[in-house]
């Protein structure tokens, strides 16, 4: 009677296969010769180019976001003696009540700030966690970026139309600003339907 190493094949030619389906190779940290390598798991498919650009385009238009709202702000307040005296006679109109000039700057004022605030953490924190959601491959993020895109666009289409004479600092960066960002946000979608990047987005598992 021979010896038989571990994991040498016992079966002798002519004789069946008394484990049919078990590989014939012995078990080893190494792979058998003739083999294709088992595809590695838990590694993350490498981003494209063009979607590492848009994602930093978007970036940058969230920011001229909350600069165009700044400006548009700082705009309001430097004509506030217009628009305090529209506010006063609308509430004496509807209300009956007198609303003095310093409750309506102090009114005003408090306005502002929260719609500064709130617009600035709403639209700014949307757009900047659309992309970083796009980058990772969820379509529903470039489909949603698409459309705020193209609301951008719009936008910067009737600020050009309807340009009149610019009146102060404050309006020029803001039309400036509307501009910009729309250019970048264009620039993003163009780069986010490219052919790398619609196989980026088909390859990757369906979002959750």
């Amino acid at each position: 009677m021979t010896e038989q190493w571990p994991g040498q094949n016992q079966q002798q030619p002519g004789q069946p296969d008394p484990w049919p389906g078990t590989p014939r190779h012995p078990a080893g940290p190494h792979q058998p010769a003739g083999q294709d390598p088992m595809p590695p798991t838990g590694q993350h498919k490498p981003v494209p180019a063009d979607i590492v650009t848009a994602f930093q385009l978007w970036l940058v238009v969230a920011a001229l976001g909350v600069v165009q709202l700044v400006a548009a702000l700082l705009f309001i307040y430097n004509d506030r003696a217009s628009f305090i005296d529209q506010l006063v006679d609308d509430v004496a109109s509807q209300s009956g009540q007198d609303l003095t000039r310093a409750q309506a700057e102090q009114l005003m004022a408090i306005g502002l700030v929260g719609t500064g605030i709130l617009l600035t953490v709403v639209l700014g924190g949307l757009t900047v966690l659309f992309a970083f959601k796009m980058r990772r491959g969820r379509n529903w993020a470039r489909m949603l970026l698409t459309m705020a895109g193209a609301f951008v666009l719009f936008s910067a289409l009737q600020t050009i139309v309807g340009a009149g004479p610019a009146s102060g600092t404050a309006a020029l960066v803001m039309g400036g600003a509307g501009i910009l960002q729309a250019v970048m946000a264009v620039g993003a979608i163009v780069l986010m339907y490219r052919q790398g990047s619609n196989e980026y987005f088909g390859k990757l598992p369906p979002s959750r």
